[in-house]
């Protein structure tokens, strides 16, 4: 039973979207380094975002917000003795906002956007910004049932760009966070618990402005995007002959850990001809949240196996000064089937996700967006082959 349940659960939470309270796409999955000998695995996932507010204060137009995904992940793992070493790389962290931040909107004027005085411009910003990870992790068999984890995770940001109604933005940065954990098992009921920890740590971006996209950008000292301090507890334990019990607590510290862009003077407005004093900062007002998940799997025979799981995020008020935030916590519900040959596995997964409704408002400019009765769909596929 222990083995039928090693990878089968990264199947379905590859097709499950991640919002825990910020930028967080996807979560450092160790899962293929309890398998014995060598792993490899590849996955894809689409994520669909049905996710459509009023972006206009008063409310003028409605559109969908937030941009359709497509991941990919890699990992590879092999033994030396009772040493575990496992490379990954995956999608961490994502800004995909299709705000229409741009004077081309319906009642948002050139001489608003040059001047500062957004009227009836967007709340929210037209983004594009992925952090992508490499981690190294390395796990130490004390005994049969304790060992330790360790390793790094690099996060890269490369080509990202932000665009507001007062200026266009681009971002780059890398930083390396450290990954420490622990695990204890016992494999005759195929219990297993395991709490990881990473680090909070800040990446400094290289981030340029400039009032359009065409301008020369003028380089912007102190921005940072602070990687959050994580802790993961997973679990999983047989509960009957072929039936298996797992989930996660899932906590990230966003309180700590914001986007921040300093203003700026960029000179003279093109568009207008007038005189900028001050591009506007951008900065990001995220807060922590808890994720928590429970599923149970079963093994149909000796190919197929199937699972079902629901997890759910508290929300963190109904009205939020966030503009990089279009929901207010979420619902859950994964649906995952596994097909095993010889040495090679497949599996598939899908879930539903119910997002909360949000009112965003920024006070600087008076506006407001509102977000109500959306959701999200993923479809996940992996290929796992032990060797």
């Amino acid at each position: 039973m222990r083995n039928l349940f090693k990878t089968m659960m990264i199947g379905l939470f590859a097709a499950t979207p991640v919002f825990s309270g910020g930028w967080e796409a996807s979560r450092l999955d160790t899962s293929m380094m309890y398998n014995e000998g060598g792993y490899a695995e590849v996955g894809t996932s689409s994520i669909t975002y049905d996710i459509t507010g009023f972006t206009q204060a008063p409310a003028l137009i409605t559109h969908k917000m937030a941009k359709d995904q497509t991941r990919t992940a890699i990992g590879f793992k092999t033994q030396l003795g009772d040493f575990d070493i496992g490379l990954s790389n995956y999608l961490s962290g994502a800004i995909q906002l299709d705000g229409q931040a741009t004077a081309a909107q319906p009642n948002c004027t050139a001489a608003q956007k040059g001047l500062g005085n957004f009227g009836q411009c967007s709340v929210v910003p037209s983004a594009d910004v992925e952090a992508k990870s490499l981690a190294l992790m390395g796990r130490y068999r004390i005994n049969e049932n304790m060992s330790v984890l360790g390793g790094v995770n690099r996060y890269s940001v490369s080509g990202g760009t932000v665009t507001t109604v007062a200026a266009h933005y681009a971002v780059s940065g890398d930083e390396i966070a450290p990954v420490v954990g622990a695990a204890y098992e016992n494999k005759e009921i195929a219990l297993r618990v395991e709490l990881l920890v990473q680090a909070e740590t800040d990446m400094a971006l290289t981030a340029g402005s400039s009032v359009a996209a065409a301008v020369p950008t003028v380089n912007i000292a102190n921005s940072k995007m602070v990687i959050p301090q994580t802790m993961t507890l997973n679990f999983q334990s047989g509960i009957a002959e072929d039936t298996l019990l797992f989930g996660s607590i899932h906590k990230a510290d966003w309180d700590t850990a914001q986007i921040t862009i300093p203003g700026t003077n960029v000179g003279v407005n093109p568009v207008t001809g007038a005189l900028d004093t001050t591009v506007l900062p951008v900065s990001s007002a995220f807060t922590t949240k808890t994720a928590y998940s429970v599923g149970v799997g079963r093994k149909i025979n000796e190919s197929f196996s199937a699972l079902g799981s629901y997890s759910t995020e508290a929300g963190g008020g109904a009205l939020s000064a966030d503009a990089f935030t279009l929901t207010d916590g979420s619902q859950t519900l994964g649906f995952g089937v596994r097909y095993t040959k010889d040495n090679i596995t497949v599996t598939g997964g899908y879930s539903y996700t119910k997002v909360g409704d949000v009112t965003v408002g920024v006070t600087a400019t008076g506006q407001s967006a509102t977000y109500a009765n959306n959701s999200v769909t993923g479809l996940g596929l992996k290929i796992g082959f032990a060797f």
